[in-house]
């Protein structure tokens, strides 16, 4: 038995030898040709007009970044999507998702929880996530060269839009292994997706596979789950229309809006988002770099506008999570420093540290390091004209590595995710009251990250209705039989 494994795997290592410098001597269109009889025939799978491909899938929210804890190993949070059909036209290389999603987590509006019907219009690169759409729109595209990786045959082509995609092509069953792409991101910069391939299996002629699976190279996330149960060849194609909004904050010409709350104080705010600027002797400090990289450019550039020779120096991250920290490359560009919990510097050294070079940002255009002043329990920014104080938030279990800001002068509280006025549900309700009693604080001005201005008689109204609201979903749902990530609610204003 010993000697016959042996011998296998010098046959084995024999092909693999035979087959390496065969394969790098291959013309792309050879290699694709090769895939295409695998797959069911040439002539078979350019019969096919339009595929639906059924299932149900998990996506990880916000790529990973939303976990309470910025440590790479954190438990992260989840999104499920069922009921989902994706429809790809192959003749106009556009896709259709239509699917049902729910957060498995808890989430403060009920579009989170709502299992609403929703759908995507996708092209380019959004739309070759299936074997089929990938190698039809390579055997159309501009060829590049031929390599290897792993067990794997690489096959690069472009396209129309002058992006770059790469096609693995498993070297002894000729099918396809993965499709893999680059993008930009807020957060990361640059990202590197790879789109694999598993379990195929015959579908009216082509080989197709039961499942794929979608990874970057950020902490090597995987960010899709999509299990296949079914495929249907040249179905009719419903009308692509989409109805799915976009990122955090949208792009293009922010509009900022400027409301002075004290003496030194305002509130920049696009949109529903934002957040405080204050005044010291020499310069200003922000609260918050919200959304993306034009809403916190806007923001910059508003609040250097404020007051005459003074510039912004100092910008206060409340947490890491994704859409708060979008606009942090932004904001590490224009040379500020980050004033944040201590157990964050790792993950925004990460995020500052990648390269853009295909999709260059503020940072890939303008690099600078990041200059990083940590906070334990207290921190405390002063001069002669005023004093700020950076404290940790306690009892908070959506963030648990977060800060808030507070002026004793002025008796204003600055925060993100502790309280929003247009939440419908808070689902940890003790975090704001327990940070203010903790380091005994008598708040009157509440300015937030999300929301707007609002009194502190406010947010203990709205923190106890959203709490009731919470305790009262959840009671609705178990009574349904239903269990919802966060039920029963743990947490009270008591």
């Amino acid at each position: 038995m010993k000697q016959y494994t042996f011998l296998r795997g010098l046959v084995t290592l024999g092909l693999f030898t035979l087959i390496m410098p065969a394969t790098a001597q291959m013309s792309a269109q050879d290699v694709l040709e090769d895939t295409a009889e695998a797959m069911g025939g040439m002539n078979r799978i350019m019969q096919v007009d339009s595929l639906l491909m059924t299932g149900f899938s998990q996506t990880l929210n916000q790529d990973g970044g939303s976990s309470p804890s910025p440590h790479p190993n954190s438990p992260k949070k989840w999104a499920a999507q069922n009921g989902v059909e994706r429809y790809f036209n192959l003749e106009s290389g556009e896709a259709l998702q239509r699917q049902r999603q729910g957060f498995l987590f808890p989430f403060a509006l009920p579009f989170g929880h709502a299992w609403a019907l929703t759908s995507q219009v996708q092209d380019g690169v959004d739309a070759l996530n299936n074997p089929l759409m990938a190698l039809r729109v390579a055997l159309e595209s501009e060829t590049g060269g031929v390599s290897i990786e792993d067990d794997n045959i690489v096959v690069e082509f472009m396209l129309d839009n002058g992006q770059h995609v790469w096609l693995g092509i498993n070297q002894l069953n000729k099918l396809p292994a993965w499709v893999r792409w680059l993008g930009p991101h807020s957060n990361l910069g640059e990202v590197t997706y790879t789109t694999w391939f598993t379990g195929y299996t015959p579908y009216d002629g082509i080989r197709l596979p039961s499942g794929l699976s979608t990874k970057i190279d950020w902490r090597d996330n995987v960010v899709t789950s999509f299990h296949i149960d079914g495929y249907q060849i040249n179905e009719p194609l419903p009308e692509f229309v989409s109805g799915a909004g976009g990122g955090f904050g949208g792009g293009g010409n922010p509009q900022v809006v400027v409301t002075e709350v004290a003496d030194g104080v305002w509130d920049l705010r696009v949109g529903s988002n934002g957040g405080a600027v204050v005044e010291f002797a020499d310069h200003l400090v922000m609260f918050e770099a919200y959304g993306n990289e034009a809403n916190s450019l806007a923001r910059i550039d508003a609040a250097n506008e404020l007051v005459p020779g003074k510039e912004l120096t100092h910008l206060i991250m409340s947490h890491h999570h994704f859409d708060h920290s979008g606009g942090i490359r932004a904001a590490v560009s224009r040379g500020l420093t980050i004033i944040s919990k201590r157990e964050n510097e790792g993950i925004l050294r990460e995020l500052v540290s990648r390269p853009a070079p295909n999709f260059p940002d503020a940072l890939a255009r303008n690099p600078q390091p990041l200059d990083f002043i940590p906070v334990d329990e207290h921190l405390v920014l002063e001069d002669e004209m005023r004093r700020l104080d950076v404290y940790e938030v306690v009892n908070h279990m959506h963030m648990t590595d977060a800060v808030f800001a507070y002026l004793h002068d002025e008796d204003i509280l600055m925060q993100g995710d502790m309280f929003d006025i247009g939440w419908e549900w808070h689902w940890w309700s003790d975090n704001y009251l327990g940070s203010v009693e903790h380091h005994g604080l008598d708040p009157e001005i509440d300015i937030p990250v999300h929301g707007r201005v609002t009194t502190y008689a406010e947010v203990l109204d709205n923190i106890q209705s959203q709490l009731d609201a919470a305790i009262e979903f959840c009671e609705n749902n178990v009574a349904s039989g239903i269990y919802m990530a966060g039920c029963p609610v743990n947490y009270s204003t008591d």
